[in-house]
C-alpha cells in the first residue's frame, strides 16, 4: 500500500516535522513518500518537493470555492492532488493541508488526517488568518467526520473533538524510545535559562526576562539565557540585553539536548485570555520533547487549565506559574532553583506521553486496522 503524507512545511523544519520523523522510523514496514511545500527542497529519500507555500489569498480563493460564499478556485488543491499518487492519504491539516484533504474527500479518497494545531485555535491568533474563519467553520468540521481515521496531538483536543464534532480520534504525540544519560552539571556561578523555539506572546516573557534578572543580581549570578530557534519577539527583547542571550538558530535535537541540560531550568509558555483558550487547552509545544531528554526542571509560564500545566505540575517535572507580575515570578523562580526534579519523574512521564503504544496505534491506523483497542488516558487537572 503506497501512503502520501502531505505537510505544508519542509520535512526538517518544526516540531511538527520531528514529530512525524520520529513515527517514521518506527514504521520502515510501511510505503511512504512524503510530499510538502516550502520555499526550498530538503535533503533525502522519499521526499517530494511541491514548491513554494500558497499565498493566503490562493488559501483563501481555494476555500471560498469550496463554500460558495465567495467566488474562488479550487485549481491550487487540485494540481498539489494530481503530484501524489496514492492508496492512502496521510494529511497534516494545518493551511493547506485543510484544502488538500478537502480535496482528496472530494474526490472519494482514503485519508488519515493529523491535527498538530487546532485551525481555530490558531488562526484566531493571526491577523491574516483571523478572517477565515467562517470558510473554515463550514469545511474543517466535515473534514473532521469524514476521514478514515484521525489523530491529535493531545488528550484535551481528542476529548474536544469527540464532544464537538462526534468524531473519534487519538492522541499522538512524538515518540522517544529512551532518557539519554546526561553527566552535565550547570555552572553554580550563574543562572542559566534554556528556551526553544518562537514565543506566542511577548509581555509575559518580558515579566519573565526582568524577574530573572532580579534573582540573578540578589544571588549575585551572572544571568545567560540560551535560545535556540528564531523568534521575532526574542529578538525585540534579546537587543535590550546585549550579552545576556546566546543565539543558536539552527541546531539538531541531538546537538540542542547537552546545550539545555546545561541550564538551570528551561522555559515555555502558553499564554492567558480568551483569545488563547481554545489553543493552550488542545495545543502541546513540541519542545516540550526535548526538555523532558534535557531533564532539566521546566518553568511553565501558563494557566492551570493549558496542556502544558496538566503535564508540568502532576508530574512534578517543574513549577507551573500562572501570574504575570514580576514579584510572583521571582518567587515561582526561586522556589523552582530550591526543589530539584528527580530523573525518575522525566522517565514516568516520558512513558506516559511519548511511549511505543501511541505509534503502534498509527501504525494501525494508516493499515486500516483496529485502533480503537488501544488504551488511552487523560492528564490529571
Amino acid at each position: 500500500m503506497r501512503i502520501a503524507l502531505f505537510t505544508p512545511f519542509s520535512p526538517d523544519i518544526g516540531g511538527g516535522s520531528a514529530q512525524l520523523r520520529s513515527h517514521l522510523q518506527q514504521m520502515s514496514g510501511l510505503d511512504v513518500d512524503w510530499y510538502y511545500l516550502s520555499q526550498k527542497p530538503a535533503p533525502g529519500e522519499h521526499r517530494h518537493w511541491l514548491g513554494a507555500p500558497l499565498t493566503p489569498a490562493q488559501l483563501l480563493s481555494d476555500l471560498s470555492a469550496r463554500t460558495g460564499l465567495l467566488p474562488g478556485s479550487k485549481n491550487a488543491a487540485c494540481n498539489l492532488v494530481k503530484q501524489m499518487p496514492a492508496d492512502l492519504y496521510w494529511i497534516v491539516a494545518h493551511n493547506e493541508g485543510i484544502s488538500v484533504a478537502a480535496q482528496l474527500i472530494d474526490r472519494g479518497a482514503k485519508v488519515h488526517l493529523t491535527v498538530h494545531d487546532d485551525p481555530f485555535g490558531t488562526w484566531i491568533r493571526s491577523d491574516r488568518y483571523r478572517l477565515f474563519r467562517p470558510l473554515l467553520s463550514r469545511i474543517f468540521p466535515r473534514i473532521l467526520r469524514t476521514v478514515q481515521s484521525m489523530d491529535v496531538t493531545s488528550w484535551g483536543m481528542r476529548n474536544l473533538y469527540r464532544e464537538k464534532y462526534g468524531v473519534n480520534c487519538f492522541a499522538l504525540y512524538l515518540y522517544t524510545a529512551q532518557l539519554p544519560l546526561l553527566d552535565i552539571v550547570p555552572d553554580p556561578g550563574r543562572l542559566t535559562i534554556g528556551h526553544i523555539g518562537t514565543l506566542y506572546h511577548p509581555e509575559p516573557f518580558h515579566r519573565f526576562i526582568a524577574a530573572c534578572k532580579q534573582v540573578a543580581a540578589q544571588q549575585k549570578h551572572n544571568f545567560r539565557f540560551i535560545r535556540i530557534g528564531t523568534s521575532p519577539e526574542i529578538d525585540s527583547i534579546a537587543k535590550q540585553s546585549p550579552g545576556t542571550f546566546e543565539f543558536h538558530p539552527d541546531l539538531t535535537e541531538q546537538a540542542a539536548i547537552p546545550l539545555l541540560a546545561q541550564c538551570d531550568f528551561l522555559y515555555a509558555m502558553y499564554p492567558a485570555g480568551k483569545r488563547f483558550e481554545l489553543f493552550r487547552k488542545t495545543s502541546l509545544p513540541v519542545k516540550l520533547s526535548t526538555y523532558l531528554q534535557a531533564q532539566r526542571p521546566i518553568f511553565a509560564h501558563t494557566p492551570a487549565d493549558s496542556t502544558l500545566a496538566r503535564v508540568v505540575g502532576p508530574y512534578h517535572v517543574g513549577r507551573v506559574c500562572e501570574s504575570n507580575q514580576q514579584k510572583d515570578i521571582e518567587q515561582s523562580i526561586l522556589e523552582l532553583l530550591h526543589a530539584p526534579s528527580p530523573r525518575d519523574n522525566f522517565e514516568s512521564l516520558r512513558q506516559q506521553l511519548m511511549g511505543p503504544s501511541q505509534v503502534q496505534q498509527l501504525h494501525a491506523a494508516l493499515r486500516g486496522e483496529d485502533w480503537q483497542h488501544f488504551p488511552e488516558f487523560d492528564f490529571p487537572r
